[in-house]
């Protein structure tokens, strides 16, 4: 048994006690087997099956106590200040109003985040929290825990929270906006239909737009994984911005090497608020961590 986890030893040794006393697949040798042998052998299969899944399920629940703590046993904590204290991890969650009722139970990737959005979104609502991160966070852990810890808060109360009702008046979860589509600089025929020069273009793009962003790729597929980390930070902060694609050589021909010119900066991506350049990806996660990019973008 050497390799193998407890539960594939323990269906093993059950599937070794009971092989005695399960007949081998009638066989048929000139004339079939009576009708009570095979009855006897479906009814003896069927039980080995039953008691595989019966250990399975033991296996399932014995790993998920391992992976979160049970609601209850979960410490509650009031939110304050910008939150630094809760993880960024993923796990379960269960947000509290300013009387302790229980209004809603939810799973995430970055509970911080989720946490902080119902904050903004439902702050009368969002008083304090029970968080409790998942040890191997597979979409099947994450909720057979939250399951969990919805099965817990209806044996306590006697329903589910309001805002996991079907009914809920509460908007929980954020429905994801159709994304927005990248600025093209040219009609698509090259720049000898431009009208000014590649430069004047680019100034008139960054000041008539109050934030935009040079990156390789589009909003929804950045090509680099400095893009991908700019256009994160921005979501993050929530801002409304407009997305130039420097790869995009049919509609923004040249603009890859003109915004560097333009900014004196030699990498993208490249951030401009209010007509100005506020910096590369480096810049930008520094200003993050400091605060300082949310307040820029207001």
């Amino acid at each position: 048994m050497q390799g193998q986890t407890v539960f594939e030893c323990q269906v093993a040794l059950h599937r070794n006690a009971l092989s005695p006393l399960i007949p081998s697949p009638p066989v048929v040798r000139g004339h079939l087997r009576t009708a009570c042998t095979c009855k006897r052998f479906l009814k003896q299969r069927v039980q080995l099956r039953q008691s595989c899944q019966q250990l399975r399920a033991s296996s399932q629940t014995d790993t998920l106590a391992a992976a979160a703590p049970s609601l209850v046993d979960t410490p509650l904590q009031q939110l304050s200040g910008e939150q630094t204290a809760l993880p960024a991890a993923a796990g379960v969650y269960a947000v509290y109003d300013k009387d302790g009722t229980l209004q809603y139970i939810g799973l995430s990737r970055k509970v911080a985040v989720s946490i902080a959005n119902h904050k903004q979104d439902l702050p009368d609502y969002t008083h304090s929290v029970r968080v409790a991160t998942v040890a191997h966070p597979t979409k099947e852990n994450l909720t057979a825990a939250w399951k969990q810890w919805v099965e817990s808060a209806v044996q306590a109360n006697g329903a589910v929270p309001p805002g996991n009702a079907r009914n809920s008046p509460q908007q929980w979860v954020r429905k994801t906006p159709r994304a927005k589509p990248e600025l093209k600089l040219t009609p698509g025929k090259g720049l000898q239909d431009l009208t000014c020069s590649l430069e004047e273009l680019l100034d008139t793009v960054v000041k008539t737009n109050k934030v935009v962003a040079f990156i390789k790729g589009t909003r929804t597929q950045p090509q680099c994984g400095f893009s991908f980390k700019v256009l994160t930070m921005l979501n993050e902060a929530r801002a409304d911005y407009e997305v130039v694609d420097v790869l995009d050589e049919q509609y923004n021909p040249g603009v890859r090497e003109a915004i560097k010119t333009y900014s004196q900066w030699p990498t993208i991506p490249q951030l401009y608020v209010n007509g100005e350049f506020l910096g590369g990806a480096d810049i930008l996660e520094e200003m993050n961590e400091k605060g300082e990019l949310k307040q820029a973008l207001q």
